[in-house]
């Protein structure tokens, strides 16, 4: 169960659209009215002069269909909402790829910060889990070295014999 709803100022006809699997709709009314609220849906809210529209009630759907079609209701009304309900794998990995290029010299800064700051967790962790690793999988080591000496021992014998069959 969910529901579409809109927040519409009467005051310059602001939109912000969205919506909620919440069973009690006023609840989440309320969240957009909660002080540490960040969304741009708050800018309606503090001018005190707005409506809480339900848009549509859906019965059976889920999280991703609800999405689906809030997003359908966003690009039907010209609205304030900066984020997009709803973004396709494709258009997921597009917005990713387009952000990362974007954002090359923070991405860099960040990794910078990230290995001066976890060096430690780098040292400590991370080579007890290989450890504890090692330790709890002996066997399949000893078979992947075992596979591992005798391919490269007989690389040269395997890669002539291929040679020969590849003449014929």
């Amino acid at each position: 169960m969910g529901f579409i709803y809109m927040i519409k100022c009467n005051i310059n006809n602001e939109r912000y659209i969205g919506s909620s699997m919440c069973k009690n709709k006023n609840d989440r009314l309320s969240s957009h009215k909660c002080k540490n609220n960040k969304c741009v849906s708050k800018q309606i809210i503090n001018r005190n002069n707005y409506e809480y529209i339900i848009l549509e009630d859906i019965l059976d759907i889920d999280k991703k269909q609800l999405r689906i079609k809030e997003q359908e209701y966003i690009d039907k009304y010209d609205c304030i909402n900066k984020q997009r309900a709803y973004l396709s794998e494709e258009q997921e990995n597009k917005y990713q790829e387009q952000w990362r290029k974007n954002n090359k010299e923070y991405i860099k800064e960040y990794n910078k910060k990230y290995h001066i700051n976890n060096k430690d967790y780098k040292k400590k962790y991370i080579k007890e889990y290989q450890k504890l690793y090692r330790q709890n999988n002996k066997e399949n080591n000893k078979e992947y070295m075992k596979e591992y000496y005798f391919f490269n021992k007989y690389n040269h014998v395997i890669a002539e014999y291929i040679l020969q069959i590849n003449k014929y």
